[in-house]
């Protein structure tokens, strides 16, 4: 016995619908599927963005590094290296409010001509303190505030509270020393930019890049800015320097 006509258009359709719709597993499977995609996409995307910061960041440092050695001719082969009250944590500001003066790499704003403050400030900063021209840390520097940078100077001298220091590190007395790096005063700093470790500069005006974990046992106790970690900070420059069982990875 055969269906009548409009059952059987009806049953036809029914069965189409059933055959061309998307289940609901299926819709989240799809979901699912497109999520990973994008996060994979996204993975790549972040990489590929700190790869070209950590090299604009290396390019910064010779930048700066061009501009200590122009004001090292100006200043009778003084170099503006080092750090101030006591603390080698204290080796990254440009500008001292308590004295109203560029102090450390600052000196370079005021007595080589930088052009493009940018190149004081590290790329990947996520800190606000740290970073250029934010409302925490304004550019240039202000009255009554602290202007901080991105990258920090062998803390060879204390400036103490003074504008220059009294005996300042001449580059004739200095052999190839890593003389300018990213932060690595505090656990902090180095989580806040490249996190894998730190871009540094020599005297020489050479480059490389150390990765964290050649450091980071020292580091670690870097919780604080204190006069007690003076040594620790000595040690991680020591190993900046290459002063340790494997040497830093030279830079392209």
């Amino acid at each position: 016995m055969r269906a009548a006509p409009h059952i059987a258009r009806s049953l036809n359709a029914r069965t189409r619908t059933r055959t061309s719709a998307f289940t609901l597993i299926e819709l989240l499977v799809v979901i699912a599927i497109i999520a990973v995609l994008a996060g994979l996409l996204l993975a790549v995307t972040g990489r590929s963005r700190e790869h070209g910061n950590r090299t604009a960041c290396l390019s910064n440092m010779r930048q700066l590094h061009a501009l200590t050695m122009r004001f090292a001719g100006d200043n009778d082969g003084a170099i503006p290296v080092g750090y101030r009250l006591g603390q080698k944590q204290f080796n990254t500001t440009l500008y001292a409010a308590s004295i109203g003066q560029y102090v450390l790499l600052g000196k370079l704003l005021e007595g080589a001509g930088a052009k493009n403050a940018r190149m004081f400030f590290c790329p990947s900063e996520h800190d606000i303190t740290q970073a250029y021209n934010t409302k925490s840390n304004p550019f240039p520097a202000k009255a009554g505030a602290n202007l901080q940078g991105g990258y920090g100077t062998n803390p060879l001298v204390d400036w103490g509270t003074a504008g220059f220091p009294a005996h300042p590190i001449r580059l004739a007395n200095i052999g190839r020393i890593p003389l300018i790096a990213d932060g690595v005063g505090m656990v902090a700093r180095v989580d806040s930019r490249h996190r894998d470790g730190v871009n540094v500069v020599f005297s020489d005006g050479s480059g490389a890049w150390v990765p964290r974990e050649k450091f980071s046992a020292v580091l670690a106790g870097c919780t604080a800015v204190s006069p007690g970690n003076n040594a620790a900070m000595d040690r991680i420059w020591q190993i900046l320097a290459g002063q340790d069982p494997s040497l830093p990875t030279p830079a392209p």
